[in-house]
């Protein structure tokens, strides 16, 4: 992880997206004009100030059409799979793969996901308990098939808050689990992926016990007292300064050299 990252490069990385954001999509050129002037950085917009804002958060020549597609904030499978990555170590992570250990997520929605990627681990849903269904006899039957991956393997990788992963405990008896909680960035300090509804998986807590920016998919810089998180290379949609819940701090990991985040005190 050290000896493949470069300040350099991630800061080239970052102005192209943010050349991209400014260029390109309605929700960044609109700021250039509110401000009657060329920014060159765009302004941090809070996490929660974008949840109707995919119509403008996409390219003018890629336009978000809810009626043709689903939600552009499911999020990618990579994103929970480079997560996994870093909180279980790059030899644990291949392990997982190579010995299929499912990875079950907690969600509010079922996704017709069945692996995290092309040759990732078998992947399935587990409903939240307070979520939304016909009757409990149908929750039943949507968990299902995550819980059969379960024990058909014998153990599992679960995903979620602490309360809901604990909900299902019962129904995994008999499988070895191994438990990381999903916290947003203020919740950092105890749990192990930290997540955001629109940015997704953007760090994630290491062997070495600290908090890891996933610096391949994402860019942060301090924004006071605050982080902005830019997703690199993300095109739909393009999410530049986007400030997560829980003030934070950017710093560098002095064993692999790498940006890390911490919990603003």
């Amino acid at each position: 992880m050290s000896v493949r990252f470069s300040a350099a490069a991630w800061e080239r990385s970052y102005r192209r997206t943010v050349r991209l954001a400014f260029s390109r999509v309605p929700f960044y050129r609109d700021q250039w004009v509110r401000a009657g002037r060329a920014l060159d950085e765009p302004l941090p917009t809070p996490t929660g100030e974008l949840a109707d804002q995919l119509h403008r958060l996409c390219p003018f020549a890629e336009p978000y059409d809810p009626g043709a597609e689903p939600s552009l904030w499911i999020g990618a499978a990579g994103g929970l799979r480079a997560a996994l990555a870093v909180a279980l170590g790059a030899a644990g992570a291949l392990g997982a793969a190579r010995g299929r250990v499912p990875v079950l997520e907690v969600r509010r929605a079922v996704l017709d996901r069945r692996t995290l990627g092309p040759g990732g681990p078998p992947y399935g849903v587990l409903l939240y308990p307070d979520a939304t269904v016909v009757h409990e006899r149908r929750r039943r039957e949507l968990n299902a098939p995550a819980l059969k991956l379960a024990t058909d393997a014998g153990r599992a990788v679960v995903v979620g808050e602490r309360a809901a992963v604990a909900s299902f405990l019962p129904e995994l008896a008999g499988v070895e689990v191994n438990v990381l909680e999903r916290v947003t960035l203020a919740g950092a300090a105890d749990g192990a992926l930290v997540h955001d509804p629109h940015l997704g998986y953007y760090a994630a807590r290491a062997r070495c016990g600290r908090v890891h920016l996933l610096w391949r998919r994402f860019h942060a810089r301090p924004e006071g007292g605050a982080l902005a998180v830019s997703a690199l290379g993300r095109r739909r949609p393009v999410l530049v300064a986007v400030v997560p819940d829980g003030g934070g701090e950017l710093g560098r990991c002095p064993g692999h050299g790498t940006p890390i985040l911490g919990v603003a005190s």
